[in-house]
């Protein structure tokens, strides 16, 4: 059986201590951390330490926290997710060729390429700063809008 393309962990509410704790090891962490599971110890790398310290603190926030691979594809419904909107939204994003979507074999399900979200939601970011920044700059010279 294949690994699913998104998993998404939300820490319960009894959970949150333990994740707080891990939180503080691992955010004060020296230049290694180390995992000892019974007899065996393996050193984390700096890359999975920046993973956990992030993850920590959004489970710590009571956000959930998504891991997908860039490569995967995932539902309508997972992209939205991912993208924070509705799935509608996305489905006109699709339609509209703003987003590229492959229907899967004998099918109506779609996939939307992972790498093709994170590009969007890189440039709807970009965008939004970009519109921040004239209207600050509109009101610094005394515009009203």
């Amino acid at each position: 059986m294949s690994e699913p393309a998104l998993a998404e962990v939300r820490a319960a509410d009894a959970e949150r201590s333990q994740v707080r704790a891990v939180r503080a090891l691992v955010g004060a962490a020296p230049a290694c951390v180390r995992l000892r599971v019974g007899d065996r110890e393996v050193e984390l790398p700096r890359s999975l330490v920046r993973i956990l310290v992030a993850a920590t603190g959004s489970l710590d926030d009571g956000d959930a926290v998504a891991i997908v691979a860039e490569e995967s594809e995932v539902s309508p419904a997972q992209a939205a997710r991912l993208l924070g909107v509705s799935r509608q939204y996305v489905d006109r994003l699709v339609a509209t060729g703003v987003l590229p979507a492959r229907r899967l074999p004998g099918s109506s399900y779609r996939r939307i390429p992972v790498r093709a979200l994170l590009t969007h939601r890189e440039a709807r970011g970009r965008k939004r700063e970009g519109i921040r920044k004239v209207v600050a700059d509109a009101t610094a010279a005394g515009l009203e809008y």
